[in-house]
């Protein structure tokens, strides 16, 4: 499976039941979201914009999508609420490829995406670390993600999450 493809498929409404492990803390927290996954054309103007302060090259866009998360945390009685976009840059030879994240309140951040054997691999670096996340899909409607947060190669958050669509993907206009 292409990325665009990939992208494509993981474009509707999701429910997500998520587990959080904080290693050095040896404590763990649930949490349960909304999703809303619009697929983005490479052609979206949004796209170009978040890609911009990055000095991507539009032309090299080949897809993205813009998630809507509505979220809240087992023991919290408020919601979290965000958008964010995520930009897919044309794959390499090796089908690797940078990726783009920007939200609202933060700077765009950049990192790399690989897909093997039908499992989308995103590798983010942050301030104090990075973050390692992977995607697959069981079935159509149900897929499973995981994240772990690194520092020095040594994990410090684990999460893990289980996907159900609730709503067929918008279709193509």
């Amino acid at each position: 499976m292409d990325i665009v493809n990939f992208f494509e498929s993981l474009a509707g409404k999701w429910f997500s039941q998520r587990t959080t492990h904080n290693l050095a803390g040896q404590s763990s927290q649930a949490g349960q979201s909304n999703l809303l996954i619009d697929f983005l054309p490479a052609t979206d103007g949004d796209l170009a914009q978040a890609c911009a302060p990055l000095g991507h090259d539009s032309s090299t866009i080949a897809c993205g999508l813009r998630i809507h998360q509505d979220s809240q945390l087992e023991g919290d009685s408020q919601k979290i609420q965000s958008t964010a976009l995520m930009v897919v840059m044309a794959p390499g030879a090796s089908g690797e490829g940078v990726l783009v994240q920007a939200a609202a309140a933060s700077p765009a951040v950049q990192g790399h995406y690989q897909v093997e054997q039908e499992v989308l691999t995103i590798v983010t670096p942050t301030a104090a670390g990075q973050v390692e996340e992977r995607l697959w899909f069981v079935n159509p409607n149900l897929r499973m993600r995981t994240s772990v947060f690194k520092v020095d190669d040594t994990v410090q958050i684990a999460s893990f999450c289980s996907e159900i669509r609730m709503g067929a993907a918008k279709p193509a206009s």
